[in-house]
């Protein structure tokens, strides 16, 4: 399309002056028509500008309604009375008091678990003491004096010591020696012929009612002897029936420790026979628990990988894995894992009945228990056992004894009727106390790093004095 051009010289001939009067007489008119011809036409012109602004302002706006909306009905947790985190949709304004009051509660929660783990632990600890030499020389968990010497000193006077004054304190014993139940036999059958039959030997007792009559005074003589030795003792305990400390053979940290953890585990268990037989008020014949015929303890790396089933159930192997070593190649280096009390435990059914099995914050102890026990009172002692220490009865097997045939071998247990109860202990035992004085080798052969203790202030002063010359001086 073809457009003229515009001869601006034109201009510079019109007379402006004659155009005056004319916007004099037209100007209201010829506002009137820029008005409506021009004003529509910048509208339309600045429109996009504005309108582009306001979506954006009314979107920004609609996403914080959007997002007010949603927290006003938003996914809050509350923990339960016991502490267990549950997950609820509440239709609820989020506010400070409502913020406050929750944080409160989650740190009232923490408290009270921190409290009761704390409790356990207490609970856990209480009356087991680690055996402490006479001069108070330090043994666990690294010998002062790094010798075998000491670990034999600690091993046979005082382990030792305390596995003896464990079974004498809990006045256990045995049936009167035969030899013994002999003689006093002789005795009464002499006295009997001299002074109520009035014969000189045994050769002038041919009457058979005499010889009938001899018979049951012998009889009872035996039996009187028996009797008086289960009034003096709590509880028959077989020989053998408990693995003792023994008397030579290498004897290295580890060993040391665990014949010592061993100790703690026999002194629950004696504590809950004790409990079972409080009402015991002569000697074995009324005890609920008459006889211990064995006590095996299972090691303590095969608690820390599965402990007994109910399909299969191991024979106990009493010596760790590892115990080599020689206060001379101690470990030194953790290569366990850390003890966190908050850890959720998971329990594992496959391992026990409880579900329990050794993990980052406990070991797992079992223990294969033959007791002789009064048939009335079975109730009772397993409710012993398990008041004790964190203690569970997870397997149990019966059988009726014959309490005639024991008197013969030399167990009075009295006139009610008796079983023989095979069990298996499950004894928990927090790391949390425990690894306080372990050697690192037995740390490293369960898994755990422990709790590590603090440098004294004796040891830590020399290295501060030391440093202090290195020190330049400032300028």
């Amino acid at each position: 399309m073809n457009v003229k051009n515009l001869n601006l010289a034109a201009l510079k001939n019109f007379d402006f002056t004659k155009f005056v009067p004319f916007l004099k007489r037209r100007g209201v008119l010829i506002g009137a028509v820029l008005a409506i011809v021009v004003a529509p036409l910048a509208g339309w012109w600045f429109r996009g500008g504005i309108t582009d602004s306001i979506v954006e302002t009314m979107a920004q706006r609609s996403k914080e309604y959007d997002k007010i909306i949603k927290l006003g009905t938003t996914s809050i947790t509350i923990r339960s009375a016991s502490g267990e985190a549950e997950s609820k949709t509440e239709s609820v304004s989020l506010n400070p008091t409502l913020i406050e009051a929750l944080s409160e509660r989650n740190k009232i929660l923490d408290s009270e678990v921190t409290k009761i783990y704390q409790s356990a632990v207490e609970h856990n600890k209480k009356n087991h003491v680690i055996i402490q030499m006479k001069d108070n020389k330090v043994v666990f968990p690294k010998p002062e004096q790094n010798d075998a010497l000491l670990l034999d000193e600690i091993f046979l006077t005082q382990i030792g010591s305390a596995y003896e004054a464990l079974l004498t304190e809990n006045r256990t014993g045995q049936p009167p020696d035969p030899l013994a139940v002999l003689e006093a036999v002789q005795r009464r059958s002499g006295d009997y012929i001299l002074n109520d039959l009035k014969k000189k030997s045994l050769s002038e007792v041919t009457d058979p009612k005499e010889l009938a009559d001899l018979n049951a005074a012998l009889r009872g003589a035996r039996l009187a002897s028996l009797d008086t030795k289960a009034r003096e003792i709590a509880i028959y305990l077989d020989a053998n029936a408990i693995r003792m400390p023994p008397t030579q053979g290498p004897i290295n940290l580890t060993r040391c420790f665990v014949w010592q953890w061993d100790l703690w585990v026999l002194q629950d268990i004696f504590r809950a026979i004790a409990s079972s037989n409080s009402n015991m008020n002569d000697g074995v014949i009324s005890a609920s628990v008459k006889r211990i015929m064995s006590i095996q303890i299972f090691s303590i790396a095969a608690a820390a990988k599965e402990g007994p089933t109910a399909e299969a159930e191991p024979e106990p192997t009493e010596e760790p894995k590892e115990t080599s070593e020689s206060p001379s190649t101690t470990a030194t280096e953790l290569t366990g894992v850390a003890i966190a009390p908050k850890t959720a435990i998971v329990p594992d059914y496959s391992a026990s009945l409880t579900g329990l099995k050794s993990c980052q914050l406990y070991d797992v102890r079992n223990v294969k228990l033959k007791l002789i026990v009064a048939a009335a009172d079975m109730t009772k002692v397993f409710n012993a056992f398990a008041k004790e220490n964190f203690m569970t009865v997870t397997q149990v097997k019966f059988q009726p004894v014959d309490i005639f045939q024991a008197a013969r071998l030399g167990y009075i247990y009295g006139k009610d009727p008796c079983s023989e109860v095979t069990m298996i202990l499950q004894s928990i035992w927090m790391r949390e106390w425990t690894t306080l004085k372990m050697p690192v080798n037995l740390k490293n052969l369960i898994g755990t790093r422990g709790v590590e203790i603090p440098m004294p202030m004796e040891t830590a002063q020399p290295k501060e004095e030391s440093q202090a010359p290195r020190e330049e001086p400032k300028s």
